[in-house]
């Protein structure tokens, strides 16, 4: 029997990157998947169908509480109740703190920290009623080494780790598992268009690992924390970034 066999996923932000990995890979191990996106999401629906699953895709801006209701009931007339809730989708800019202003702010925690509450929210009530759960918020290996021209986007990425900590120990008692994933530099079609290939040299040269991280690390990663595997694993961040990091 293949590893999600029956599982619903509700993931956001998978219309491509780190999110698109792990629907194709969730998909090949037999979970049905919802994927939340702004974007479109038609090319990771087929690659999932490629793999021999399935998903759907649904646009929706996770940052709207109305939206994420709908999408809650959208999911559970295609598929079920989702058991499984990941947190993939995030909005990263490059910004000086001087130049940054407080709309370009509130729009980073909208989507980075508030699409996280709302997909937590919509879809814990299924996963308590069934005692069984897997959250995962997707974070950034840059809370802990943090770049210039990021202090927005650090910052949210570290109140899930906040978020992840806090609702772990809410819901533990009904065998639902709340971890964050923090993926080190990963080559991602929009990493590679953006970042200079002398960065991905440096990165490297300090990883452990010397080769760069690609997608299907993380979504290796990410199908363990969602698995039976996990069970007695909540409240944690798993650092995937090749040994570059410490935590």
């Amino acid at each position: 029997m293949s590893r999600h066999a029956g599982r619903i996923v509700a993931i956001t932000g998978a219309a491509g990157g780190i999110g698109q990995a792990i629907v194709r890979r969730l998909a090949a191990e037999g979970a049905r998947v919802a994927i939340a996106d702004v974007a479109d999401a038609s090319e990771t629906v087929e690659l999932a169908r490629q793999a021999g699953g399935e998903a759907a895709g649904f646009k929706v801006d996770i940052a709207q509480w109305e939206q994420m209701c709908a999408f809650a009931a959208a999911v559970q007339a295609r598929f079920g109740d989702p058991a499984i809730a990941i947190h993939c989708a995030a909005l990263q800019f490059m910004s000086s703190f001087d130049e940054l202003t407080s709309e370009r702010w509130r729009a980073t925690h909208d989507v980075n920290v508030l699409g996280g509450f709302h997909l937590a929210k919509v879809f814990l009530p299924a996963m308590r009623a069934a005692r069984w759960g897997r959250i995962v918020m997707v974070a950034s290996s840059s809370f802990f080494a943090p770049p210039p021209r990021m202090t927005h986007y650090i910052s949210s990425k570290g109140a899930l780790f906040g978020l992840v900590r806090g609702l772990a120990a809410e819901v533990g008692e009904f065998g639902i598992t709340v971890n964050a994933l923090a993926p080190g530099l990963t080559r991602t079609r929009k990493a590679i268009e953006a970042v200079p290939q002398a960065h991905f040299a440096a990165v490297r040269a300090h990883q452990a690992i010397k080769r760069n991280g690609e997608p299907e690390d993380q979504a290796a990663a990410i199908s363990f924390l969602v698995s039976d595997d996990a069970a007695f694993m909540s409240g944690q961040t798993l650092l995937v970034d090749g040994g570059e990091g410490h935590v």
